[in-house]
């Protein structure tokens, strides 16, 4: 990351990829607001160093958000859409709610962390021109909120949509065990590293000034057999079974972020359980 003029950067949501960011930012001497929903994680915050503050998104209320982007110059939204733990969720009126709410700060620039989901069944090479056409509800969602967010005059947006996210106690070969099969064999992969989620985000920081989406996956693209066989054997497991499927053949490009940006991925072969 290049120096630049030091900010106050608020992260809403630090957690797996909210708080390494938040403690990173800190580190290169950034003023750093960071949001939670446990009080019991307030003090953890604290300790670090990070301004926590206790805030709470749904589809009809923002609690605890007006103090917690009062003078921030750059908002970061971390907040998974949590589909899986609750299906009924509607997160794009999570974030249309938080929106509205933001509308008279002082923030100028928002950064959503989107999903390469938003694609759906695409096939083949995909840029960020290639036309959304989201399968899944959590895609839908997704790309309801990048919309709406882009609209906004208030603030200039950037959208990095990540691939599968990997890195410390988060790896897909750990949820094999779980799996009857591993479906696509020959389907490639499109992950990004924790590490390099990260690298994008000073980048989009440091140099975004304008409205923009990136993909944001590594360009490391074996195919899902050869990938997840290697995995388990690093992780001393047995290896999967396959199931050849129909399913489409898909590579996300990241060459936008990487030459727009400058962005370069550090993790680059993602064989790596850590």
């Amino acid at each position: 990351m290049e120096q630049g003029k030091k900010k106050t950067i608020a992260v809403l949501g630090c957690g797996w990829l909210g708080l390494p960011l938040a403690e990173k930012l800190l580190a290169l001497g950034h003023t750093i607001k960071g949001s939670t929903t446990s009080e019991d994680k307030l003090e953890t915050l604290d300790v670090k160093g990070i301004q926590a503050y206790l805030v709470q998104c749904e589809e009809d209320n923002c609690l605890g958000l007006e103090k917690f982007v009062e003078n921030v110059d750059v908002l970061i939204l971390t907040l998974p859409p949590g589909l899986r733990q609750n299906s009924e969720r509607r997160y794009d009126l999570v974030i249309k709610n938080l929106a509205e709410n933001i509308l008279h700060s002082n923030i100028k620039h928002l950064i959503f962390i989107s999903s390469t989901s938003v694609y759906g069944k695409l096939t083949g090479a995909i840029d960020e021109n290639s036309m959304p056409r989201p399968f899944s509800e959590s895609g839908k969602q997704l790309l309801k909120c990048e919309e709406l967010l882009l609209s906004a005059t208030q603030y200039h947006t950037t959208v990095l949509r990540f691939g599968g996210l990997i890195g410390p106690n988060r790896h897909p070969v750990f949820s094999l065990a779980k799996r009857d099969a591993i479906v696509n064999p020959e389907g490639e992969i499109n992950l990004i590293h924790l590490e390099d989620c990260i690298n994008c985000l000073l980048a989009v920081i440091e140099k975004q000034k304008e409205n923009s989406v990136f993909n944001a996956v590594t360009p490391f693209h074996p195919d899902r057999k050869s990938y997840y066989n290697t995995m388990a054997e690093k992780a001393g497991i047995s290896l999967p079974s396959f199931i050849v499927t129909s399913d489409p053949n898909r590579r996300i490009l990241s060459n936008k972020i990487q030459t727009q940006l400058g962005v370069k991925f550090n993790v680059e072969n993602l064989l790596t359980l850590n």
